[in-house]
């Protein structure tokens, strides 16, 4: 039982004790009963009148749309065609853009970055290093993963690494891979 029908039969209750009649048998109450009391009946009255404003304002109310879930990461065969090699060397995150480029109306969640980075991690391509920086090892080097020591604004040294295209083919190859592994997590 939803809510409104809770609150319509509360209200129906209510009515057939204000009228003298036991809700649950259909009966007549008895004349000395506590429920015919004068006040008590005036209670029940204000409560059902209660329970009809709810009832009115419950029916009034506007169901906010729910917004449709957002399925799994998939890439079709034609889309994964339309995919473009960035000719040169090129952050993870544009890469992880060029796949929400090419499937952006399959209505799914976008493709991150770090699900890449978490995959290339997972097979020995990249690791941590002391800092928790994710670095290419000599076996990321070898598909075309460099890390190039960078210098914020602030001083702070961080690792930044770049994917060649032979990088950039080695994940789209495995594409599919990637959406499984963050997937059975």
């Amino acid at each position: 039982m939803n809510e409104i029908d809770k609150l319509k039969r509360a209200k129906l209750y209510m009515d057939k004790l204000s009228s003298g009649v036991d809700p649950n048998s259909g009966m007549r109450v008895h004349e000395d009963d506590i429920v015919r009391d004068s006040r008590v009946i005036a209670c029940f009255e204000y409560i059902s009148r209660v329970l009809e404003w709810e009832i009115e304002s419950f029916e009034k109310r506007t169901v906010a749309p729910q917004k449709p879930r957002r399925r799994r990461v998939f890439i079709n065969d034609d889309q994964f065609s339309q995919l473009q090699l960035n000719y040169g060397e090129c952050k993870v995150s544009d890469i992880s853009n060029e796949i929400n480029r090419v499937i952006a109306d399959n209505g799914t969640k976008k493709m991150q970055a770090a699900w890449i980075n978490d995959w290339l991690e997972s097979i020995g391509m990249i690791c941590r290093n002391a800092d928790g920086q994710r670095v290419a090892t000599s076996d990321g080097e070898d598909i075309g993963i460099s890390s190039k020591l960078k210098t914020r604004a602030n001083g702070e040294e961080y690792y930044l690494n770049l994917y060649s295209v032979q990088a950039q083919s080695f994940i789209y190859d495995n594409l599919r891979a990637i959406i499984d592994h963050h997937y059975n997590r």
